[in-house]
């Protein structure tokens, strides 16, 4: 990789350039092309929690150069007149099982020092899934509410030091609160002895239960300060001091702090030094503190019959040393190196050494059309208690944390057919050791709480995805995934996946976006010891967005999932509401030129 470093502020907390150019003799400067914001409103699925995030895209703009050469030597560049920014936005929105949503996004406008900003977002949904039928006490069909809701508040900042070092900064919190709602009436009223010490045929229960017992809640601080170098030494360094603490409701929390730095050296070589390289030393360290407190007579989840949680405190360590240098030979691209990690996050009394490769060769052919590459990377991931809740959040308090240790080996393929039309193909072997997966915890009678379940195994990986981009106007995307695994009997783990994007943009007045995704059947947790193992079937998807801008400053917009209608599963005894929208507006505060 060969570092192209400049001075950089715009709309948002990411980069975007803002330089100046001075230029002598006949010449047309040309920015390349980029694509106009386009913010399109998002929502998850009303059966899980989502991270929060949003997306957006610049402003095709082209400078053309005005010179008179009869009147002067070197020609006079006169840039476009400054345009007006507009630096904030309020969207708004409502969908069907009471799903308010709510953004706000503030960034500062021009400036060559300083950049700053604020994001607030809040999705819920407060719907429940399935009917009471006449005549039916329990029905089986019948699971209830699933709420759940997501807040989330960043400030951010960026300043420049004497055109050579940037500062930022970022300060966010985070609201998640979801319920364990994946078990219905049928199997809360087989179970309602052991929860209620009564049993009855004629009391539903569910009637009488409040969702304190049985909801799920985390908290989550961050503060993180990074420093980088902005000047075109041939010796550059960047630096991230991050600090979360994660805490939850039963009394769980995490406090995570995590340092990444690099030093980099650029130089040239061969001949008349027409050669790029980069020399790299790359430092990663992550440790946490993982504490479970537990007060006497605590409540647990719904359902809970195993044995009352003590009092845990540990602290893990996961330190990174990765050096590597790449060369960019004409078309040919070397990348070798190494990673050395050594860790005591498993078994916080033991520290453990590894050692995994970080190469990888390239080539392209015909002017760039073509372009392959082989490669071998490995590392080692932390499964900390943040990480695990957001892939699942389903999973039960206290679960245990490893890390997964892989490694990967890879040949791709792009092909650029034309400026418009590029196909990647791609396949891979990967090798895990503590891979990350889920199983039902017994200890919970309605078998509806995950536990963490870390297992050995090789996948065989092999797809592709095809791109069709014809400027801003039309946006097509299909691919799709086949996998192998060596073990047969892996939870949540599919055969296959495929994909199919498009997004249409008349005049930009008119914006629409469809998406179809399908998903293989996978094997699901196995709920009893009768040897029974469920299987989750093929899940397919369609989604449809539309925006109809009216002016810069107002637009209205509409969105709606599984328009399929399918009452498809995440998880095991987790099903996902049929069909969900979401109708809004977003609203620009105009504000004056600088």
């Amino acid at each position: 990789m060969i570092v192209h470093q400049s001075q950089t502020f715009a709309q948002s907390k990411d980069e975007t350039f803002n330089e100046s150019v001075t230029v002598t003799g006949t010449y047309r400067p040309e920015i390349g092309e980029f694509n106009k914001i386009n913010v399109a409103p998002q929502i998850g699925d009303t059966s899980t929690a989502l991270r929060h995030k949003f997306t957006y895209d610049v402003t095709t703009r082209r400078l053309t150069s005005l010179y008179s050469p009869t009147r002067i030597k070197a020609a006079k560049i006169i840039g476009e007149p400054t345009t007006r920014l507009y630096n904030n936005y309020l969207r708004l929105g409502f969908g069907n099982y009471w799903s308010p949503m709510a953004e706000f996004y503030y960034n500062s406008t021009r400036s060559k020092k300083i950049n700053y900003g604020a994001f607030v977002t809040h999705n819920s949904s407060w719907g429940t899934i399935g009917k009471r039928k006449k005549g039916v006490d329990f029905p089986s069909s019948y699971y209830g509410k699933n709420h759940f809701s997501q807040t989330g508040a960043t400030l951010f900042g960026k300043f420049i030091v004497g055109d050579k070092v940037q500062l930022s900064t970022d300060l966010s919190f985070e609201n998640d609160y979801n319920l364990y709602y994946g078990f219905n009436d049928s199997t809360l009223h087989i179970y309602d002895s052991v929860l209620f010490g009564t049993h009855s045929n004629t009391v539903n229960y569910r009637d009488s239960l409040h969702v304190k017992d049985y909801r799920a809640l985390y908290n989550r601080l961050a503060w993180n300060f990074g420093v980088r170098d902005l000047s075109t030494n041939a010796l550059g360094y960047s630096a991230n001091l991050n600090v979360s603490n994660l805490w939850a409701l039963y009394k769980q929390s995490e406090l995570n702090l995590n340092f990444d730095g690099d030093l980099h050296y650029t130089f040239n070589m061969g001949k008349k030094k027409k050669y790029k390289s980069v020399a790299y030393f790359h430092l990663v360290w992550d440790g946490y503190r993982s504490t479970v407190k537990p007060v006497g007579g605590m409540s647990m989840p719904l359902g809970y019959t195993g044995a009352a949680p003590t009092t845990q405190s540990a602290f893990r360590n996961l330190f990174d040393i990765n050096p590597y240098i790449e060369f960019l030979l004409g078309t040919f691209k070397v990348h070798g190196g190494f990673t050395a990690n050594i860790e005591n996050f498993d078994y916080a009394d033991t520290t453990h050494f590894h050692f995994y490769p970080d190469v990888e060769l390239s080539k392209s052919f015909f002017k760039e059309r073509l372009n392959l590459s082989l490669g071998a990377v490995g590392g080692m991931d932390a499964n900390s208690l943040d990480v695990i809740r957001q892939v699942n959040p389903y999973v039960g308090p206290y679960a245990t944390l490893r890390g997964t240790s892989h490694y990967d080996f890879y040949l791709r393929m792009r092909v650029n057919f034309s400026k418009k039309l590029e196909m990647k193909l791609y396949g891979e072997f990967n090798m895990f050791k503590n891979d990350l997966c889920f199983q039902l915890d017994t200890n919970y009678v309605l078998k509806n709480v995950y536990e963490p379940l870390y297992l050995d195994y090789n996948r065989v990986k092999a797809g592709g995805c095809f791109s069709f981009v014809n400027d801003e106007m039309l946006n097509i995307s299909l691919g799709g995934n086949y996998y192998y695994y060596t073990d047969k009997t892996l939870p949540y783990r599919p055969d296959f996946d495929a994909f199919v994007t498009a997004k249409f943009n008349y005049r930009d007045k008119w914006l629409f976006g469809l998406e179809a995704l399908v998903i293989g059947q996978v094997r699901g947790s196995q709920p009893d010891a009768t040897g029974v193992t469920e299987t989750l079937p093929l899940r397919y998807g369609l989604s449809a967005e539309l925006e109809y801008r009216h002016n810069r400053a107002l637009s209205f917009f509409i969105k709606a999932d599984n328009l399929c209608y399918q009452r498809y599963y995440l998880w095991s005894n987790y099903p996902s509401q049929r069909i969900t929208f979401l109708a809004g507006l977003t609203y620009t505060i105009l504000t004056k030129k600088k």
